[in-house]
């Protein structure tokens, strides 16, 4: 019978703005925030979850492997309500092993699931428990399996999805996933046969809820498709094709009208396509991790693995995915990798090099409607001076989110006018990661606010052996130099220039580590949103107790920590600038809910390599980058020893003064 457990559950204003520019006399609409997903998400946790299944009424059945009084180990079946209260579990006892996968029958009463189990043989079998009594019954066994990747129920049938090396009897197709003999096989609760199915190389099903079986995988001729199987009628159609493949497990949900996934090249999480487009998605959740366990959507729910969370989780679809809403997102190459969460909308991007970015930007085109920069690479400091973008002041949500963020970040958004021209969506600051202890055995003294002749001094009297153990890659550190120098100071006049040049020169020729062990290092420098690796219980787990964030060795002891700022800007020529303006009020209103952001004030992390990323991000300020033309040529040879410093700086100051039009 189901044992009770109880467990205890944590569950704008906005100034108004006077524009005395061209946009008053538009009509301006005050933008709608969708409600942010934080709020929506139901929370099921649950320790080591192995396989879940959810049914029509919200109620979810998940279980996972307990260690039992000595060495034994149990498998038990947990339920949970629509709320994500847990309401109890049964244990399956001890004759069961690999249970790994789950499905609920569509009238609610019986819970499916595979497993082995001593009592009937070393095979794979079928077993039903019944949500009432907890009784459970072996229905059929599957000797033809090795592995169960899912089970899926469509009527009275329960379908297969399994894996048996020894079993192929065509050729996989060689590129792509990697089959390794599946085939669908359908139990028929009624009649207790077996069934094969015909496809050729099945890679994942769903049930589409509409009495059908959409399953995507490959076919002769064809190639990698999606098909929905009708067991009424016995027949099989191809819904559409993929030019390659793209994702392993999906949902079918819209009575297969549409599918949920996410792949491995998708750095947007979990998204919803129209079956018959699939390159058209919509973002719904941008921190799932279905390598783990498979999306679900059923009774109007999405369901996932959370790599926020580390449990399973749920949210409304209809309340998320914003139906027919599509913009066009206009960045740098590469840029989607720093994209911000869509909010559920479709999002159509384009991504230019460098200089056709800037040049479509300024030239004000009016086909895009929302462009992501970044502040300290390439055209940050042009778009910023030159750039005409709708103002955000009125945005709902803004205010919010921007009274989150260290001030500097508000100074970034915000021009000499008092208009807000861009929403920050993250910002990166450079670093070093230490370990304390191994630094002091070294004898050396490293600390958060050197200068570059302090870090020389320290890596030049390291021993060879304690150099092998930083690391100082000089293309790296020289970029930080030049943003560090070139986004301060319009001039190499002066002994400042010279004299770091001098530093780290000295720190290039030093010989140290380019690539250090993770286990073993003193010094290692973190580039990007270094957060992520470092945030947290797992931070500290992977580095050590001993280890702190220091930020880069700087010109001057008094300067701020240099920071990159990626950002969003509004089109003003869009014609969906409206909806382009609903969406910034949503993202605003879910970021303003982020609980990890380092550069929020009242960010609260865990230890002191938390509390050390912390205090660097607020001793930060937002740069604006040069055009790296004024000053790049001749900087690698000049730290190569191949240009003199006296020919770099004559060559290079008339371009800096030509720059600034001194």
């Amino acid at each position: 019978m189901w044992k009770s457990i109880k467990r205890k559950r944590g569950l704008v204003g906005f100034g108004l703005f006077l524009f005395l520019c061209a946009f008053a006399a538009c009509g301006k609409k005050h933008a709608e925030p969708n409600i942010p997903l934080q709020e929506l998400i139901v929370e099921y946790p649950l320790d080591n979850m192995l396989a879940y299944a959810a049914a029509e009424d919200g109620t979810v059945y998940a279980v996972n492997l307990v260690q039992m009084e000595g060495e034994e180990s149990e498998y038990r079946l947990h339920h949970f309500d629509g709320q994500g209260q847990h309401k109890g579990d049964i244990g399956l006892g001890e004759n069961f092993s690999m249970v790994e996968t789950l499905a609920v029958s569509e009238d609610g009463k019986q819970v499916y699931f595979t497993s082995q189990n001593v009592l009937y043989g070393t095979d794979l079998y079928l077993f039903s428990c019944s949500v009432e009594d907890g009784r459970i019954d072996m229905l059929c066994e599957m000797p033809y399996f090795d592995h169960i990747k899912q089970l899926a129920v469509v009527g009275d049938a329960v379908y297969l999805l399994g894996q048996s090396p020894n079993w192929q009897t065509k050729k996989a197709p060689d590129s792509g996933y990697v089959f390794s003999g599946e085939r669908l096989v359908a139990y028929l609760s009624d009649t207790g046969e077996q069934i094969q199915l015909g496809f050729d190389f099945p890679v994942s099903m769903s049930a589409s809820g509409a009495e059908t079986l959409m399953v995507f995988g490959y076919l002769d001729g064809d190639g990698y498709c999606m098909m929905e199987y009708d067991p009424a009628k016995d027949s099989m159609q191809v819904v559409s094709r993929l030019e390659n493949y793209k994702f392993d497990r999906f949902a079918a949900c819209n009575g297969g009208k549409d599918v949920i996934y996410d792949y491995g090249p998708n750095s947007r999480g979990l998204v919803i396509s129209d079956v018959r487009e699939l390159s058209v998605e919509a973002e719904l959740y941008p921190d799932s991790m279905t390598i783990l366990m498979p999306p679900g959507c059923i009774g109007g729910r999405v369901y996932c693995h959370s790599r926020e969370t580390g449990s399973l989780i749920s949210f409304p679809l209809d309340a998320v995915r914003q139906n027919g809403r599509e913009l066009a997102f206009l960045s740098k190459e590469y840029g989607t990798i720093n994209a911000p969460y869509g909010c559920g909308y479709s999002i159509n991007r384009l991504e230019l090099s460098e200089e056709k970015f800037t040049l479509k930007v300024l030239a004000r085109d009016k086909d895009y409607d929302l462009c992501m920069g970044d502040t300290l690479f390439g055209s940050g400091g042009n778009l910023r001076e030159n750039g005409v973008f709708y103002p955000l002041n009125d945005v709902p949500e803004i205010e919010e989110y921007l009274d989150r963020c260290f001030p500097y970040v508000r100074e970034a958004a915000t021009k000499e006018d008092g208009t807000i021209w861009m929403l920050p969506v993250n910002v990166n600051i450079y670093g070093m990661l230490l370990r304390q202890n191994a630094a002091e055995k070294a004898g050396l003294s490293l600390y958060d606010g050197m200068t570059w002749e302090e870090y020389a001094r320290e890596i030049q009297k390291a021993s060879e052996e304690d150099r092998k153990r930083i690391d100082a890659d000089s293309d790296f550190l020289v970029s930080v130099f030049g943003e560090q120098y070139f986004t301060r100071y319009h001039t190499l006049e002066g002994g400042l220039f010279p004299d770091t040049y001098a530093a780290l020169y000295g720190v290039c020729e030093a010989d140290c580590g380019g690539s250090v062990s993770q286990d073993d290092f003193i010094l290692m420098s973190m580039g990007g949103p270094l957060w992520l690796n470092l945030k947290g219980s797992s931070g500290t787990q992977r580095y050590g107790g001993d280890a702190a964030y220091i930020a880069m060795p700087k010109l001057n002891a008094e300067d701020r920590n240099i920071a990159n700022c990626v950002f969003l800007a509004i089109n003003p020529d869009s014609s969906r600038r409206d909806e382009a303006l609903n969406y910034i009020a949503s993202l605003a209103a879910y970021l303003s809910q982020r609980r990890d952001l380092p550069f929020f004030r009242d960010w609260q992390g865990e230890g002191m390599l938390d509390e050390t990323v912390h205090r660097t991000y607020e001793n930060g300020e937002i740069g604006f980058s040069v055009d790296y033309d004024v000053y790049g040529e001749g900087l690698d040879e000049l730290f190569s020893g191949t240009l003199t410093l006296s020919d770099y700086m004559e060559q290079t100051e008339p371009k800096l003064r030509t720059y600034w039009g001194e």
